[in-house]
């Protein structure tokens, strides 16, 4: 495995609104003194009870807090040489690709193919590249039938399928989703799952939020998880799914794969 691809180093974040605190009391950390890191190669999930902060670290990794997600940090996030706080958010645009639970907050265009060649043409690419990048991404993907489709007509799923595709338009070194899948039927889970097989396959970083203990056991290297804000537990599947803590996964709402076998 290689280096360390993204990290947090002693990072404690306290939402300056509530608008923005998901859940979160004002004046309360979202996130205190959490250190974690995602080495190159690694699918990484985040995985906790809702208000745990997992969206927290993810919006320090992608850039979004504290820039557009107000509030004191203390402590050090960093993806590649971009630290939070320091870097702009634009500047994040080759390093991180992101994808959001809603997959409509995150569109700027009505029209599929727009939408995919946004960010080619914010990164000053030819017209040219930018075809040529849009119809190998839509082939790799299988998804060619998402082209030159008004989004608002496309299922959950397709949105979904289609806001991973944007998100690797750049060849980003790390990918960060918060729960991609949630609200999808199982075949489109199922398919979203491929896709991220297939991106971790080629190299790509992946750090995951997902309250599905079985995407752990399909796709992740290492689990962190948090509770309250904290760093409460870690390790691979193998060294977290014992029966030994068991019992604490499920007081914590979590539980353990289906086809866990202790």
């Amino acid at each position: 495995m290689n280096g360390t691809r993204c990290a947090l180093d002693g990072c404690s974040f306290r939402y300056a609104s509530d608008e923005s605190a998901d859940g979160v009391e004002r004046g309360v950390h979202a996130i205190d003194h959490v250190s974690l890191q995602a080495r190159a190669g690694e699918v990484v999930m985040l995985v906790g009870r809702s208000g745990c902060g997992k969206t927290t670290v993810t919006r320090l990794l992608n850039g979004l807090a504290p820039e557009y997600f107000r509030g004191s940090l203390h402590g050090e996030a960093r993806v590649g040489g971009l630290h939070a706080g320091v870097a702009a958010v634009e500047d994040y645009a080759t390093e991180v690709g992101s994808v959001f639970q809603n997959p409509k907050t995150q569109y700027f265009h009505a029209n599929s193919t727009d939408e995919l060649a946004f960010p080619c043409e914010n990164a000053g690419m030819e017209p040219s590249e930018i075809r040529r990048r849009i119809r190998e991404r839509l082939r790799a993907f299988d998804v060619e039938h998402l082209h030159d489709r008004n989004i608002v007509d496309c299922s959950g799923g397709q949105q979904q399928q289609l806001a991973v595709v944007a998100a690797t338009m750049l060849d980003p070194g790390v990918l960060v989703l918060d729960e991609p899948a949630a609200g999808m039927d199982p075949a489109t889970v199922s398919e979203i799952r491929a896709y991220l097989r297939e991106l971790n396959d080629q190299g790509l970083t992946i750090v995951l939020v997902s309250h599905s203990m079985d995407d752990v056991a399909e796709l992740c290297s290492h689990i962190i998880v948090l509770d309250h804000g904290t760093l409460h537990m870690q390790g691979t599947p193998a060294e977290l799914f014992t029966a030994q803590n068991a019992a604490e996964l499920r007081r914590i709402n979590l539980g353990v794969p289906r086809a866990t076998k202790f």
